[in-house]
């Protein structure tokens, strides 16, 4: 994860984006799944963590990261896109629809975050 900025501001904006990216990781190792992170790199930042802070490392780190879901179980599969730098409460940019239950404790955080801003 990245240094907090010294600009006010922009400080406030991560303090966000961490939160929310911190909430869907931690309800998707509650939920069963492993994770990956793909941050554009040629490989895989991070590879089947079972951890928070395993995750969460691997994290926040460029403009932009895809954290996949797996349970090898199952096949089971979903995936978020995360994109760093708007407004903070819209850091989730997309995901794949099989994942909203996993997603809802994140998406409500980043809706309380967007209303405080209005």
């Amino acid at each position: 994860m990245y240094k907090l900025s010294d600009d006010k501001e922009i400080a406030k904006r991560q303090r966000i984006e961490r939160a929310i990216v911190r909430r869907t990781v931690k309800d998707a190792l509650a939920a069963g799944y492993t994770l990956d992170v793909d941050d554009g790199g040629e490989d895989l930042a991070v590879e089947g963590a079972k951890t928070l802070k395993a995750t969460l490392d691997a994290l926040l780190n460029t403009d932009e990261d895809y954290l996949i879901l797996r349970r090898l179980e199952s096949g089971a599969k979903g995936w978020v896109r995360f994109v760093y730098g708007n407004d903070g409460w819209d850091v989730i940019c997309d995901y794949s629809v099989n994942i909203e239950d996993v997603l809802a404790g994140a998406n409500a955080l980043a809706e309380r975050y967007e209303e405080r801003a209005a």
